[in-house]
This record gives structure tokens, sequence and C-alpha cells, in this order.
């Protein structure tokens, strides 16, 4: 077996990376809410170590969604019909992911609630403030339905039929 440099390995990451990126919708999403609340940490100028906090649990939330996506792909190539046996297996990965997103959320949650309310005590007071998170709110929210509808296949276009496991 021959060596592969650290360079290549490197490369071979990175690559494995934007292709999940690419080809996964949830992971589409939870890194946009991933980096919601990294940047909101660093606007609202947090500690460090809640920062490093929050890090960690975006970090991990995209991590296993990573490893779920491709542990799914992998039981689909295993055993492309439907098994029940895998469907347990591929529900627990899901729960895996939704739990680690859920600690996202508290963590997040907690961590910028009170600096979130500070935030908006200020801007409450300048109406032009107020009117430009809304249209801010107004624009992300048109933007992702419109890319909601253009990136939604109809449901016989499916790449596997099977049930939901």
């Amino acid at each position: 077996m021959s060596k592969v440099s650290f360079i290549t390995s490197l490369k071979c990451a990175i690559k494995g990376i934007f292709y999940g990126i690419s080809k996964q919708r949830m992971l589409k999403i939870l890194l946009l809410l991933g980096a919601f609340a990294i940047f909101s940490s660093l606007l609202l100028k947090i500690s460090k170590a809640y920062l490093i906090t929050i890090l960690t649990v975006v970090f991990l939330v995209i991590i296993l969604e990573l490893f779920n996506n491709n542990f799914e792909r992998l039981i689909d190539l295993i055993s492309p019909e439907y098994r029940k046996e895998f469907g347990e297996i591929k529900n627990t990965m899901a729960g895996v992911v939704l739990l680690s997103f859920i600690l996202m959320v508290i963590v997040a949650s907690l961590i910028l609630y009170q600096p979130m309310i500070k935030l908006f005590a200020i801007v409450s007071k300048s109406p032009i403030s107020l009117i430009l998170i809304l249209l801010n709110i107004a624009f992300i929210i048109i933007i992702l339905s419109v890319h909601k509808k253009k990136n939604s296949l109809p449901n016989n276009s499916r790449i596997n039929n099977s049930p939901l496991y």
C-alpha cells in the first residue's frame, strides 16, 4: 500500500466536505443555521469561551450530518431493497443528528438570549433599524422559499421510492 501525501489527503478531505455540502440539502440548512449562530455570536461579541462552545456544537451537528448521510448511502449500496433492520439503523442515525441539532439550539439559545435582548432594546429605539431588520428577515424568507421551490422534485422522480425507514 502506497503512502499518500498530507497535501493529497487534505485535498481529498476538502473535496469530500464540498461534495457533502453540494449534494445534501439538510447539510445546507444546518450550515446556514450554524453560520447564523456563529455570526450572531461574533456580532454580539460574546466571550471566547461561549464562542468556542457554539463553534463546538455547530461543528458537531455538521460532522454528524455528514456521517449520517454517508452511512445511509453505504447502507443503500449494501442493500438497495428495503430491510427493516437497516431502516432501524437509519432511523437511529437520524435521531443522533436530531439530538445534536437540539443540543445546538439549546446551547445557542442559552448563550445568545441575553445579548440578543440587549441588542433588540437598543435597536428598538430607532424605527429605521426595525424596518431594516424586518426587510432583512423578509428577504431571507423569500430567498429560502424560492430556493426550496427550485430544488424540489416531484414525487415520481425520487431516487429511492422505498417507504420512509
